[in-house]
């Protein structure tokens, strides 16, 4: 675990995320492989993807590869109502994939599966022995997630749950600022590792996050989905 904290500690790793549900045009594994090697040669320490591009990615690329999967209650993709790597069924999916490490659902959210985040974490940990970040939309959620054994907590979800402190709509363009506060306030309560992600858009935003105490950075869909980066550019143009 030190030694991927070690790899992560200061970068940034890209989210190269692509399927049914989310930048459907990119959604080929092949096509996630050459974005994670084009990322790595610019310098991502770490690749984020979906467990349908695990495999391509982990064999095309010499870094991290935190893998998930979100899993939509009722196969609903159009509410958005889902949780990620939710059970111990997508954790093995994951590892069995080849994933370096997992990300998993830290909220206090409806949970699918009948363990207590204490409990999924523990067993993760027992049974598999992977690293862990736990996606969390609160100070709280966080220190609990860290208390539990988490590695890293993962800023994700902040603005992205009814009760996050300041909620946004998903995908809003042009993208709202980060969530500097939810940083400084789980280093104050004692969270060591933090991966700073959501609307992290360009490296001053990068730079803001990792002195407001973040352990590593996420950036994903305003490198990796050119739906998202040409509508911004027209927008910000006035077109």
């Amino acid at each position: 675990m030190e030694q991927m904290l070690e790899k992560l500690k200061g970068g940034l790793i890209v989210s190269c995320y692509a399927g049914e549900d989310f930048n459907k045009e990119m959604g080929m594994p092949q096509t996630m492989a050459c974005m994670a090697q084009s990322c790595v040669v610019g310098g991502a320490k770490a690749i984020r993807t979906n467990w349908e591009n695990v495999a391509a990615i982990k064999a095309a690329v010499d870094v991290p590869v935190i893998g998930i999967k979100k899993i939509y209650r009722s196969g609903d993709m159009v509410t958005g109502d889902f949780r990620i790597t939710p059970t111990l069924k997508e954790v093995e999916e994951l590892l069995e994939a080849g994933a370096d490490g997992i990300a998993i659902d830290g909220t206090i959210r409806e949970r699918y599966d009948n363990r207590t985040l204490e409990t999924f974490i523990q067993t993760i940990k027992k049974e598999f022995g992977a690293f862990i970040i736990a996606d969390i939309s609160t100070v709280e959620e966080g220190v609990a997630a860290w208390n539990y054994g988490a590695d890293m907590v993962g800023t994700t979800l902040s603005g992205y749950t009814p009760y996050s402190k300041n909620p946004l709509p998903f995908g809003q363009l042009p993208s709202p600022e980060p969530d500097y506060e939810i940083i400084r306030d789980l280093r104050a309560a004692g969270v060591e590792h933090i991966v700073a992600e959501g609307r992290i858009t360009n490296g001053e935003k990068m730079r803001k996050a990792l002195d407001a105490g973040a352990h590593s950075v996420v950036i994903g869909t305003s490198i990796t989905e050119p739906r998202k980066i040409v509508k911004t550019i027209l927008m910000d143009a006035g077109l």
